[in-house]
């Protein structure tokens, strides 16, 4: 917010959470908080901000002055001569280390695929460089979006300290090419009939599990046999979503879908080892069961949201339909309320297991 700054002015600002600016001195503001106002100053090419004083310990006149001095004298901060290609691998490494392979591998693979045409050094990079690359995915909304996403973060990365790679990021102000598109796409009865089906032999089992249990694709595909222990398969927080633990019971549909694996540390075979099924992988089993089935423009997240609905058809009550897909908990059911639920788990599931059998059993 800019204002003109006056002594009457300043006394009557009220907390911020961004600062007030001076339209008389550019560069030169007031950040205001509940207890304190400290004068700031911002350069116009970095947008670094540097405070320089608390009001009214330092009052209007002298803060101004000794703003104007600061961003006369002060010298240009020093980025370092980075290549691109350097960047990009030291991003890939350091923001994603706490996060699953597959997060991994997809960053590089967006940076390395979509943004092969940026100038070799980093500082070169403008916007205009950067629509260039994400108009060519025009007609792939929503790899345009996670495309513009990525290298958003990765510019970002690049001028946080202590890298300063670069003073501002080309994007700074970048609208968004597109918009996430809420789905509500569920799968018919029939339709969920003719995908169990076609999904009858590995890999594309996997997706048997998916509807038998409402889990995301990552999740299900780095399923492990010692997660399973007396009956209850439990996949850790380190594997789903929120970080939380998700325990699931094994009634007699899941186990036969299980034994229909072969053996091996993991149920389904995947190409990382330690993670997930490519994308392409996905692609690849979704089209085959499409194909198979003779059914078409449903993703594998819909069965996810297929799941969810017909947990409510059965009167699952919701709170407990809310646990059966792990979803994060409110905050203070996610602290206070740590009962597994295991019991409400096992009878909801075996009146799901009946509802399916039923369907199955349909000509």
């Amino acid at each position: 917010m800019r204002i003109h700054f006056t002594d009457i002015a300043i006394k009557k600002l009220k907390p911020s959470t961004a600062p007030y600016w001076d339209t008389g001195t550019p560069g030169f503001g007031i950040r205001v908080g509940k207890h304190t106002k400290t004068w700031v100053i911002m350069r116009a090419r970095t947008r670094d901000r540097t405070a320089i004083g608390r009001y009214p310990n330092i009052c209007l006149s002298e803060a101004r002055l000794e703003a104007k001095k600061r961003l006369l004298l002060a010298p240009e901060p020093k980025t370092q001569a980075v290549p691109f290609e350097e960047a990009r691998r030291q991003f890939v490494e350091e923001n994603y280390r706490e996060c699953s392979a597959r997060a991994k591998h997809e960053a590089a693979r967006i940076l390395t695929k979509h943004f092969s045409t940026l100038p070799k050094k980093l500082t070169e990079i403008d916007d205009t460089h950067i629509k260039r690359c994400l108009d060519k995915l025009s007609s792939t909304p929503s790899e345009q979006l996670h495309a513009y996403r990525t290298v958003r973060c990765f510019l970002r990365w690049c001028v946080r300290p202590p890298r300063k790679y670069l003073r501002h990021s080309p994007m700074e102000g970048y609208e968004a090419p597109a918009h996430d598109r809420k789905r509500t796409r569920i799968l018919s009865d029939d339709e969920l009939r003719a995908v169990w089906k076609a999904a009858e032999t590995p890999p594309c089992r996997v997706v048997r599990l998916l509807i038998l249990w409402g889990t995301r694709n990552t999740e299900t595909a780095s399923i492990e046999r010692k997660w399973v222990v007396d009956g209850v398969l439990t996949i850790p927080g380190t594997h789903t979503k929120n970080k939380r633990d998700h325990a699931v019971p094994l009634l007699p549909l899941a186990l036969e879908t299980l034994f229909g694996f072969p053996e091996g540390r993991h149920y389904v075979p995947s190409r990382w080892g330690e993670s997930h099924l490519s994308d392409g992988a996905w692609g690849k089993i979704k089209r085959d069961i499409q194909e198979a089935s003779g059914t078409a423009n449903w993703q594998l997240r819909d069965i996810r949201r297929t799941f969810r609905s017909n947990m409510a058809r059965l009167k699952v009550p919701r709170d407990l339909c809310e646990v059966l897909i792990n979803h994060t908990p409110p905050v203070l059911d996610e602290i206070y309320d740590r009962y597994d639920r295991l019991t409400e788990k096992r009878e909801a599931l075996e009146r799901y297991e009946g509802f399916l059998r039923t369907l199955l059993d349909r000509t």
